[in-house]
């Protein structure tokens, strides 16, 4: 009978035991969480994405708990976009990080994301409805303004300009030109655009074919504002050619690394951008945030561009920069 009552004891507290291992082993995998998070930029082979992915990837290797793919579209048409999309989300990961083409085209494909719990994460997509943020990495109203100075700076306060961007439907380009033309209505009246905005700011050939034909077409153009990364680099090509380096304003955002030896030789006159890699950073930093349940308003100091605002589900905070071809070289990329 002792017997029988001691191992009634002895596996009652083997149970316990076996309970309490269970338990913290679940408590530890949850702590171990390995998030599974798609990045869907605007469009395969673009450096300033690749450049990001590094970031990602960088910030997952250090801080653990994520895992990023990328899945992209060969070039930045809406409509391809927009099938990555449906792609990314019938992969089911937890969270999908995109930088729309198009932000109206995507709306409904988030939607799709989001009610299938997908934590949806935008990037320089102000006016997105489906999704739980939408990372800025510039202040509208600084960036307008820096562009304005650099094209008066470069080519004049007085003449004509162009404007090109990514994409006539890519939502932040757009309101970065709309910011600077803003400015320079009220602060440089005796400058105009020649002609409405141009698209083809994300692709080498095309921006230099537009440049060729802006040149000839307009005898009083002083300069030229590429809004995607890489503009200014078949602009500044385009420049070269006809032997005007010095002549004509050419303002970009393109990577240091490909600016450099354009800037040198005075084909591009200014070049402002901030750093993919570190935004890859905060971006990986502010998604895992998110997936561990953390409101953004109490997101606090990120760990690369540290103090940014939040504004309901955006957060902003300022990268750009000006790239010289002195300081080329300090930017890493």
């Amino acid at each position: 009978m002792f017997l029988n009552k001691q191992s009634r004891i002895l596996r009652t507290l083997a149970t316990l035991c076996l309970g309490l291992a269970v338990a913290g082993g679940s408590a530890f995998a949850a702590g171990n969480k390995i998030y599974n998070v798609i990045f869907v930029p605007k469009a395969m082979g673009i450096p300033w994405f690749s450049s990001m992915e590094k970031g990602l990837n960088d910030y997952a290797s250090q801080a653990g708990g994520l895992n990023f793919t990328v899945l992209a579209a060969p070039d930045t048409d809406p409509a391809a976009q927009a099938r990555i999309l449906q792609d990314a989300i019938a992969k089911k990961p937890d969270a999908i990080i995109v930088v729309p083409n198009d932000t109206k085209v995507l709306e409904p494909i988030m939607k799709q994301g989001m009610s299938k719990g997908i934590k949806m994460i935008s990037q320089e997509a102000p006016s997105v409805v489906n999704a739980v943020a939408d990372i800025e990495f510039l202040i509208l109203e600084k960036e307008g303004k820096d562009l304005l100075d650099l094209l008066v700076k470069n080519g004049g306060p007085k003449g004509g300009y162009a404007i090109m961007v990514g994409g006539l439907t890519v939502e932040s380009h757009n309101k970065r030109a709309d910011s600077m033309v803003a400015q320079q209505e009220k602060l440089y009246p005796d400058l105009h655009q020649v002609t409405s905005r141009l698209e083809g700011s994300e692709n080498v050939q095309t921006a230099h074919d537009k440049t060729l034909e802006l040149l000839t077409a307009y005898p009083d153009l002083v300069g030229i504002v590429y809004i995607g990364s890489l503009g200014a680099i078949g602009g500044a090509q385009a420049i070269a050619e006809k032997n005007l380096q010095g002549k004509i304003g050419i303002v970009g955002e393109s990577l240091p690394s490909q600016a450099k030896k354009y800037l040198a030789d005075k084909s591009m006159s200014a070049d402002y951008i901030g750093n993919p890699y570190r935004i890859g950073k905060d971006t990986a930093y502010i998604t895992k945030f998110i997936l561990n349940g953390g409101k953004l308003a109490n997101i606090g100091k990120l760990p690369e561009y540290g103090q940014n605002t939040v504004n309901g589900k955006i957060i902003t905070f300022h990268a750009d920069t000006e790239v010289t071809a002195e300081n080329a070289d300090s930017f890493g990329f």
